[in-house]
């Protein structure tokens, strides 16, 4: 599937397993983090396929701990991500609050 002329069909499989992988773990979201859920387990699946084709490591111990380690990274960046909006979100009503004290329509 790495040569250029099956991209298309790659790409598409992928995010059908992508899909999938989410659905059988349960996963119903409905919004924007449905794109960024799949993104994620494609980007994760893509390069654990990499790691393991040169993975000489029995029962592919190697892979696992790299998928391992990127699912934490997953985590570790998306509680980053909430953290901010969540700060913007505080900084925004507060100037909202502001803007109010100071008489100003919003």
């Amino acid at each position: 599937m790495s040569f250029p002329s099956n991209i298309p069909l790659s790409l598409s499989e992928l995010h059908a397993l992508s899909s999938d992988i989410l659905s059988l773990a349960g996963d119903v979201s409905v919004d924007a983090s449905w794109y960024t859920k799949r993104l994620s387990v494609s980007a994760i699946y893509a390069s654990a396929e990499v790691v393991m084709t040169r993975d000489s490591s029995p029962d592919f111990s190697d892979t696992e701990a790299f998928v391992s380690r990127r699912l934490e990274d997953c985590e570790v960046v998306g509680s980053k991500i909430s953290a901010v909006t969540q700060c913007l979100g505080f900084m925004g009503s507060t100037a909202a609050g502001v803007g109010r004290s100071w008489g100003l329509r919003i």
